[in-house]
């Protein structure tokens, strides 16, 4: 029997489970993953390492549901407010609004989220186990049947219409730019365009 699996019935404390999340993003933000024991976490965090293992079962396991539960976290406040008797083009822009304001409040998720995805642990990631991913694959799909979005695969779409993001939160804590609600407009209008049906 693992480690993990033997100490399952411990009593599980929000506030330990809390600091060792909280502690991970932000070693692993200045670190990267290579550089990452669950010693180091376990004493950055002020618990002992066989404390982790109640919540987790190595340190992929670890890794990987701090992925997971920031994708779902951004999924959820991207689709605040959304339903389908608004238009496509107002469906997409609220996306896009929500994204970049909960972003620009959760810059060490997006860090995170950033490392992760250049790692070997997304091969076990499951693009439509998150909600954001299948609206929006919806949402283009319909677009595309009712001839408001162009004609072009999802991958395709998805690069102009929300990859502009990154490189705005980039300029965003470089100075280069000041991101507030008129930028925001503006920067879901040109992406709006560039996937638009003309």
């Amino acid at each position: 029997m693992s480690v993990y699996l033997s100490i399952q019935m411990r009593i599980r404390d929000k506030k330990k489970y809390s600091a060792i999340v909280k502690t991970s993003i932000r070693l692993i933000n200045k670190l990267g993953f290579s550089g990452i024991s669950m010693a180091k976490i376990a004493k950055e965090a002020k618990v002992s390492p066989a404390t982790i293992y109640i919540y987790f079962e190595n340190k992929e396991d670890l890794f990987t549901k701090i992925y997971t539960d920031i994708r779902k976290k951004m999924s959820q406040a991207a689709l605040q407010g959304l339903d389908d008797s608004k238009s496509i083009e107002d469906q997409f822009k609220l996306i896009w609004h929500n994204y970049l304001t909960y972003a620009l409040a959760h810059i060490d998720f997006i860090i995170y989220r950033e490392n992760f995805e250049q790692t070997s642990m997304m091969n076990n990631i499951q693009q439509e186990d998150f909600e954001l991913f299948t609206y929006i694959t919806n949402l283009f799909q319909r677009g595309i049947k009712e001839k408001y979005i162009k004609k072009m695969s999802p991958p395709l779409l998805v690069s102009f219409a929300f990859m502009p993001i990154t490189t705005l939160l980039k300029f965003h804590f470089e100075r280069r730019i000041d991101i507030d609600d008129k930028l925001i407009n503006q920067a879901s209008n040109l992406a709006w365009n560039a996937i638009k049906e003309i």
